[in-house]
C-alpha cells in the first residue's frame, strides 16, 4: 500500500513554523500522521516521525528546519509510511544503513587509524606506562610497516615481514604480534573484519627463557651489604639499597618513596598504586602496605637526616626536589660487579627473589611471602575471593628477615622462623 500526500491532513505552515518559540524544554508540533515538528530548548527545530510497529512505539528522526522545508518532510514522511506498511520499521532501517555507511567507512580506514581507535577505546584504563609502550611500538615500528595500508587488506604475510625484521628483539616482536592481534580481535567484535593477520604468526619468533632474577647465597649477604656500605657511592644511594633489601619491594618503590606514605607510630609505609603521571608505583593497581622492621625504622632515621625537606625520602642527588633516579640503584650495582663484590648476573631485583627465597626456605608461608611481595594472585577465581593481608604473619616475617640479614652479616648460624 502506498500513501499519497491526500492521505493525512496536515496541519503546519512555515508562518506557524517560524511564529514557534523555545521553551524550558523541547515540545512537538504536530503535523498529522505521526509527523511533527519538534522545537528545542536551544530554539532548533527537528522533524520527526512517530508511529508503532508491533505493539511499540517508535521514531525516526527526518532533519533540522528550515533545512528540510515542509514539502521535503512530508515526501520523507509518505516514504517511511509506505516502508511502514509494507513491514519495515523506519527507525530500525535507517540505523542499519547508517551502520552499513560507518562499517564501510571504517574497513575502508587504514591499519593506523583503526590500530588508534583501539588504542584510545581498549586501553582508556590501562597505566601511562603500558599506553606510552604500546603507542611507541605502534608508532616506531607497526605504523611504517603496515599503518598505510587499509585494515582489511593487511595479510599474514605483512606481518611475518615485520616479524622476521625484529629476531633479534625476540620479547618485543612477540609483544608487537600480541598487539596486532589484538587491533583485529576489537575489529572483528566490531564486524569490520573477518581474518586477523596476526594469529597464524603466533609461535614464529621463540620467546626468550623467563628471567628468574638470580637471589644472593646465604653466605653471600654478608660479603654485599659490606660492599654497599663501602663502595664510593652517594650515602643516600647506600641506604636507598639496603632498605629495598629489607623491605622486598620494588626498585621504583624505593626511589619515589615519599616521607608522607609512613606512619612511624604504626610503622607502615603505604606504597600507593599506579598514578595518572605515568610512574605507576606497583604492578597492582592497589596501594600496598609494608610493615617496617626495626632495622628498617632506623635506616629511615638516616635517611630523614640526609634528605632534609625534600618530600622525597630518597632524593636525587643532583636535585632535592627530585626523587632518586632508579639508574643510581644501576649505577652502584655496576660498581659491585666492576669490583668483583657481586656477579654479573645479580640485578637489584634479585633482592626480592633474595628475600621470597630465604622466607620460603625457613618455612613462612607462601601466601605471606607473596603478600610481602605484592604479587597478584594469579589463579583469578581465589584472587576474587582471598582478601586477605596477612597483617600479624607479615609483620613477624619481614622482622624475622630482617634479624636473619643481621645474623648472617655478624656470621652466626641460619635461624628458624618461628610464628607467635
Amino acid at each position: 500500500m502506498v500513501y499519497s500526500p491526500r492521505t493525512v491532513n496536515y496541519k503546519l505552515d512555515d508562518k506557524k513554523i517560524k511564529a514557534a518559540k523555545p521553551k524550558n524544554k523541547p515540545y512537538p508540533m504536530t503535523d498529522g500522521g505521526g509527523l511533527f515538528l519538534e522545537v528545542l530548548v536551544s530554539g532548533s527545530k527537528v522533524w520527526r516521525y512517530a508511529y508503532m510497529v508491533e505493539g511499540k512505539r517508535g521514531k525516526v528522526t527526518i532533519g533540522t528546519y528550515p533545512a528540510i522545508g515542509i514539502k521535503a518532510a512530508r515526501d520523507a514522511h509518505e516514504a517511511f509510511m509506505s516502508e511502514l506498511a509494507n513491514g519495515s520499521d523506519p527507525a530500525r532501517k535507517k540505523q542499519i544503513a547508517k551502520d552499513e555507511r560507518e562499517k564501510q567507512a571504517a574497513q575502508d580506514s587504514t591499519f593506523e587509524t583503526f590500530a588508534r581507535v583501539w588504542f584510545a577505546e581498549k586501553l582508556a584504563h590501562a597505566t601511562a606506562r603500558t599506553k606510552k609502550q604500546n603507542l611507541a611500538w605502534m608508532v616506531n615500528d607497526v605504523f611504517p610497516a603496515i599503518g598505510a595500508i587499509r585494515l582489511g587488506d593487511v595479510h599474514a604475510s605483512d606481518v611475518l615481514k615485520l616479524l622476521e625484521s625484529m629476531r633479534n628483539t625476540p620479547t618485543k616482536a612477540n609483544n608487537i604480534r600480541a598487539i596486532i592481534e589484538r587491533v583485529y580481535q576489537y575489529a572483528a567484535q566490531k564486524l569490520l573484519v573477518t581474518y586477523n593477520p596476526a594469529t597464524p604468526m603466533q609461535g614464529l619468533i621463540d620467546k626468550p627463557p623467563a628471567n628468574h632474577y638470580m637471589p644472593l647465597a646465604p653466605a653471600e649477604v654478608r660479603g654485599f651489604l659490606e660492599a654497599v656500605r663501602t663502595c664510593g657511592a652517594h650515602l643516600g644511594t647506600r641506604l636507598a639499597v639496603e632498605f629495598l633489601m629489607l623491605t622486598a619491594v620494588r626498585k621504583d618503590n624505593v626511589c619515589k618513596a615519599r616521607w608522607e606514605h609512613f606512619d612511624f607510630a604504626a610503622k607502615t609505609w603505604t606504597i600507593p598504586g599506579r598514578t595518572v603521571g605515568g610512574n605507576g608505583f606497583m604492578k597492582m593497581p592497589q596501594p600496598h602496605t609494608v610493615y617496617l622492621s626495626r632495622q628498617a625504622l632506623e635506616l629511615l632515621e638516616r635517611a630523614r637526616q640526609l634528605s632534609g625537606a625534600s618530600e622525597w625520602v630518597f632524593s636525587s642527588v643532583h636535585k632535592s626536589t627530585l626523587p632518586m633516579a632508579d639508574v643510581a640503584i644501576n649505577h652502584l650495582f655496576a660498581r659491585l660487579r666492576a669490583t668483583g663484590d657481586i656477579t654479573e648476573v645479580f640485578k637489584p631485583h634479585g633482592l626480592r627473589s633474595t628475600a621470597s627465597t630465604m622466607m620460603n626456605e625457613h618455612g613462612i608461608a607462601p601466601d605471606v611471602v607473596e603478600a610481602i611481595l605484592a604479587h597478584k594472585e594469579r589463579n583469578t577465581t581465589r584472587g576474587s575471593y582471598n582478601h586477605a593481608t596477612y597483617t600479624k604473619a607479615v609483620t613477624e616475617a619481614l622482622q624475622w628477615y630482617a634479624d636473619h640479614l643481621d645474623k648472617l652479616v655478624k656470621g652466626a648460624d641460619v635461624i628458624q622462623f618461628k610464628a607467635a
